[in-house]
Parts: C-alpha cells; structure tokens; sequence
C-alpha cells in the first residue's frame, strides 16, 4: 500500500506540485504564474508561486534532472552505457567533456536506486553463475555473480573482489597486498535482493557444481529443486573436434545465464576481454550493471 501510494505520488509531482520546495516553507498553498519554456526540450512547464515565502516555481522543479543544463541528452546517454560504450566515447559522441560525462553516469546512482526499490520478478526457474572481470589490473581480478530467471530477466548482480590466482598470486599480493575475498558476502547479498524482489516461489534453481553453491541456495530456497552441472569433461573430449561444431550441438542446461554473461561482456564496455576500457573503480562497475537491469526493466529517464 506504502509503495503504491509513493508511485502516485511521484507521478502528480511530476505534473502537479504538492508543496513549496522551499524546505523552510513547504506550504500547499500556490497559485499558477504562467508558464516556463525550456529550449532543450521545446516544451512549456506551468509556473507557480507560493503564498507564504513568496518563491516561484515550476512543475520541472520536482523532476530528477531540474538544473540540467542539457538534460535532453540524458536518455541518449543512458542508451549508449548500455550498447558498449564507455564514458570517454560518449563524450566525443556527445559532444561533451569527459568531466560532465562522469557527473553525468554518477547522476544515475540516486535514480538508480530509487527505481530498484520497486522492481518485482516472476520465476518458475532460476539460473546463477559467476563471471571474472579486473580492477585496471589482471593481479586485481574481481568476480561477478549473476542471477536471472528462465525469461532471460537480469535480476540482480553484485561484484565482488577476489584475489589473484595462479602464476599472479604472489606477484600481485607483493605489489597490492592481501586482497579480501568478497564472494561469498556477495552471493548472499544477490540472494538476499532476489528473494524480497521475487512475488512467487521458484521450482527449479541451477547452476555449475561449484561446491560453496549448495550451502547457500539451501540456506534461501530449502523448497526448491537444486541442481548442479559439469561440463568440463565433455569439453575436453569435444576439444579435439571443434572443426564439427560438436560444441554448438551439445544441449546446454544452463544456456539462460551462460547467454546472458555473453551479452554483458559485449554490452559493457568495461567487461570486453582486451580491450582499452577497463574498470578503475569497483563501485562504477556495480553502477553500471544496477542501471542495465534498470534500464531491462523499463526505467524511463
């Protein structure tokens, strides 16, 4: 009820003022004052003002991009973070400097966060897994855990540090010291955001026979059927014979998230394998990934 009564209320703020944003004020009383023309936009916004301080204002200034100055490319912007882009090739496609492009992408984070609040998922059938990224450096690795549903939806994704493995690990502990190991922290964590997001209880939940996986799905889901699957067997028999495209044949039982992982490291710039664009901070990262699966479930900017 709460949250039904928030979304009607964004929504008449958005064309009717309720109160005064003069925070000293907030009077309901107001009478209309004309009107304000914004060019950007070609588009008129009812005036007011209030009767007890006397402050003028428009039906623009309760929306989340008032005093943008081009607040026409906001939309442009969100559209092209999420098709590859990275923040510096927004700005020579935008026409902007690389400064207000950053305030621009750290604008999302309050929206961001507003919008999630409100996001709600159906699923029969939930899929998870893990994908590895870097920190500006290949001795930095960071993990990210994804969640999705059998409709392809994104639900949730948390990123995680991990530290270096193999050859890098004493390199890396040399140069950057111990590194915390986050992934488990943040697989309860997208857990916990699935299950208060979810309206109805899944049946099925898979995912690859890591063995930490068990512990924790059980610890949410006890009801639902788990199960868990390895592949790495068959790959290496199909290794010798890729030329026949015996791989692509082979029936997948984890496609929906495998698919989805895919499509994140060719939608985000930053998780493209060799490339120019690499993650400098882990909190923009974790931006990024919050506004694709707002922007999956229909945010409007």
């Amino acid at each position: 009820m709460d949250l039904a009564l928030n979304l009607l209320l964004i929504f008449l703020m958005s064309y009717y003022p309720v109160h005064c944003p003069n925070s000293s004020c907030s009077s309901t009383l107001f009478i209309k004052k004309g009107f304000h023309y914004v060019r950007r936009l070609n588009q008129k916004f009812r005036k007011y003002q209030c009767k007890v301080c006397f402050r003028y204002f428009s039906s623009r200034t309760f929306k989340a991009d008032y005093r943008h100055k081009k607040m026409d490319l906001n939309p442009i912007f969100s559209k092209l973070l999420a098709e590859g882009n990275s923040i510096r090739g927004i700005s020579r496609i935008l026409g902007l400097t690389y400064y207000n492009t950053y305030k621009k992408f750290l604008w999302f984070k309050n929206l961001v966060a507003e919008h999630k609040k409100s996001l709600t998922f159906s699923a029969r059938e939930i899929q998870f897994d893990e994908m590895e990224s870097i920190h500006h450096t290949k001795c930095k690795p960071l993990s990210l855990v994804v969640v999705l549903n059998e409709k392809y939806q994104l639900m949730s994704a948390k990123v995680a540090e991990i530290p270096a493995k193999g050859r890098l690990a004493e390199f890396s502990r040399k140069k950057y010291g111990l590194r915390k190991n986050e992934r488990i922290q943040k697989l309860r964590e997208a857990f916990d955001e699935v299950s208060a997001q979810l309206t109805n209880k899944p049946m099925f939940i898979k995912s690859d026979a890591h063995p930490v996986y068990r512990k924790i799905v059980e610890s949410y889901f006890p009801d639902c059927l788990y199960r868990q699957f390895s592949r790495k067997s068959k790959k290496d028999k199909l290794r010798e014979r890729m030329h026949e495209n015996l791989h692509k044949k082979m029936y997948d039982p984890i496609f929906v998230v495998n698919h989805k992982c895919a499509v994140l490291r060719d939608r985000i710039k930053r998780l493209v394998r060799r490339n120019w664009c690499t993650t400098k901070k882990v909190e923009n990262l974790q931006l990024h990934l919050d506004l694709l699966i707002c922007l999956h479930s229909g945010m409007k900017i």
